[in-house]
């Protein structure tokens, strides 16, 4: 801060009078001005008599840093998308203004420059992060061979393109192993490419190796069939613990920060998990891992909706299902043309029938349950959007799963199920207990939606504001502080950002500035794009995108470059 009669005779391109300042740290808001010069932060205090080429009266409201989102899959948007698409408009608008990239190991396209400068050439709204993605090093290095073990040589190959990357500005690895290619990859893998990243002070994300019971990609039907990793136990079955295990053991080998990202505890089977977690989670950090959470503040899952019966059941019965539920084989249009015919196949071989009910019932249970199924598409019957199937099964005097081949067998539409729904699978202690670790950030899973289909989650839209008034106003799990803190200087001190995440002089000018009372999001299971209340002013790098409410549509964000290395 500056003092006295410096900082009353300062102009300022930007001067946010009387406002609440929370400024990052976890500490109460005091009130104070902030004065914004050629997109800094250049003073926070009493600023008396200063002038302001803009002055924004802010008495009665809240400010902040802008939020940093720590799990964004707005690249591609931000990458090659027309103007209105890279002002991501759905993200802004929740006070977002910088974006973590490489979600699930995955980037828009390689090498890591390119990426960048796709990102200046056509201008951003939000700051972004570029980070290297494990799934596109492994695919750059081994192909479409990727389903198997890599090579010391493979590895040694991997380790130099991460190395390129995080020459060329990267902030870390983002992984998936819980997806195509990387669930094919071993830990000692990626620890190889950790210990990369660790040289340059980087960090490790992941959406890690299962949450649940089984991974995303396995059912009851062919468990059995899966082979673990030689160098996992004889019996393990991925399971939510050895996923959170392994994003820890990565940070120990590899002396790195990692962080396991979008938590949950999916499925009833798996409520409680996060007693689990935060438990392993403290044990580890009280030896000196630095091990972090991010999470997306509801209690339901996935980016669209879903279906039930396993995708290969729509295919002939003799299909080889032993590739899993993401086998890319399984999307050949000509295998499940006559989707309807094969499904009726299985339920009429007595063993296949069992398998086909057995792997029902596991993907209901794992989805949250009959009760908490919501149907958001109908094409046939729109009175059953935004009933439970337990409702509709109990009304139609069947089972639920009796009525989910039913859906399927009955339909006369192009929707091969029938109908889709989204899942409740979270329980609210779960939510709760990983919010309230003062590890988690905050982030949305979401990227740039600007006409959200029926089944999209709410998060693309609401997740800052709903965090705020669900978790903080209404019912108190967490104090505003701490929301502000686990939206940016948390986020900031993960990354490595030395300019971002506070409101203090010498910080880049992300700000969002909020009326407390009034912020709500209106974005919901059945009207995914509902705007939100509340959120007056977003400024990244001191220029607004969203101003008394209403987004401006400018394109100021920066790609920032990791700007310094260690260990050379």
């Amino acid at each position: 801060m500056l003092a006295g009669s410096q900082l009353h005779a300062q102009a300022f391109d930007l001067l946010v009078r009387d406002g609440m300042v929370l400024d990052g740290t976890g500490n109460p808001a005091v009130r104070a001005d902030v004065g914004v010069r050629n997109g800094e932060i250049v003073a926070v205090g009493a600023l008396g008599g200063a002038t302001g080429t803009r002055t924004i009266d802010a008495s009665g409201l809240f400010v902040a840093p802008g939020f940093i989102d720590m799990h964004s899959h707005a690249d591609r948007a931000l990458f090659s998308g027309n103007a209105r698409q890279r002002s991501a408009p759905n993200l802004v608008a929740q006070g977002i203004t910088t974006l973590v990239f490489g979600p699930d190991g995955r980037n828009p396209t390689w090498p890591l420059q390119d990426e960048i400068s796709g990102y200046r050439a056509g201008g951003i709204g939000p700051n972004v992060v570029p980070m290297v993605g494990h799934g596109t090093v492994r695919t750059f290095v081994m192909g479409d061979d990727y389903e198997r073990h890599a090579t010391e040589d493979e590895i040694r190959r991997m380790a130099d393109a991460v190395r390129r990357g995080m020459e060329q500005g990267a902030w870390g690895l983002g992984a998936g192993p819980e997806y195509r290619p990387g669930r094919f990859s071993t830990t000692e893998e990626i620890i190889a490419l950790a210990h990369v990243v660790a040289d340059y002070d980087g960090f490790y994300y992941s959406h890690q190796r299962s949450q649940s019971p089984l991974p995303l990609w396995l059912t009851p039907s062919i468990v059995d069939q899966y082979t673990p990793p030689p160098t996992w136990p004889e019996g393990w079955r991925l399971t939510a613990t050895d996923g959170m295990a392994e994003t820890i053991r990565i940070g120990r080998e590899a002396g790195i920060r990692v962080v396991g990202s979008h938590i949950k505890a999916k499925g009833p089977a798996t409520w409680g998990q996060s007693a689990v977690d935060v438990m392993a989670i403290d044990r580890a950090r009280a030896e000196g891992v630095e091990v972090y959470l991010d999470q997306y503040p509801y209690e339901t899952f996935g980016g669209g909706s879903v279906e039930v019966i396993p995708r290969w059941y729509y295919a002939p019965v003799g299909t080889d299902l032993s590739g899993g539920l993401d086998d890319p084989r399984l999307s050949r249009p000509e295998l499940t043309a006559d989707a309807k015919k094969n499904l009726q196949d299985y339920l009429d071989d007595p063993l296949l029938r069992e398998a086909l009910m057995t792997d029902i019932e596991y993907i209901l249970e794992l989805q949250g349950g009959a009760d908490r199924h919501i149907i958001v598409i109908s094409p046939e019957d729109e009175s059953l959007v935004g009933r439970s199937l337990a409702a509709v099964a109990v009304e139609r005097e069947m089972i639920p799963v009796e009525l989910v081949l039913a859906f399927a067998l009955e339909s006369r539409s192009a929707l091969r199920s029938g109908v889709r729904f989204r899942g409740i699978a979270g329980h609210a202690d779960d939510v709760e207990r990983y919010m309230r670790q003062e590890y988690t950030a905050t982030s949305t899973d979401g990227g740039v939606v600007l006409e959200p289909g029926p089944g999209r989650h709410p998060r693309y839209y609401g997740t800052y504001p709903h965090k705020l008034a669900t978790y903080v106003r209404e019912q108190g799990v967490i104090s505003l502080p701490f929301f502000v803190r686990s939206s940016t200087g948390l986020p900031a001190q993960i990354i490595g950002l030395r300019d971002r995440g506070f409101v203090r002089v010498g910080q880049k000018a992300d700000l969002v500035i909020f009326d407390y009372n009034r912020v709500q999001d209106h974005a919901t299971i059945l009207n995914p794009g509902g705007e939100n209340e509340g959120i007056e002013y977003v400024f990244v790098n001191g220029r607004a995108v969203l101003d008394r409410g209403r987004l401006t549509g400018d394109l100021p964000g920066e790609v920032l470059i990791r700007p310094e290395t260690r260990g050379r």
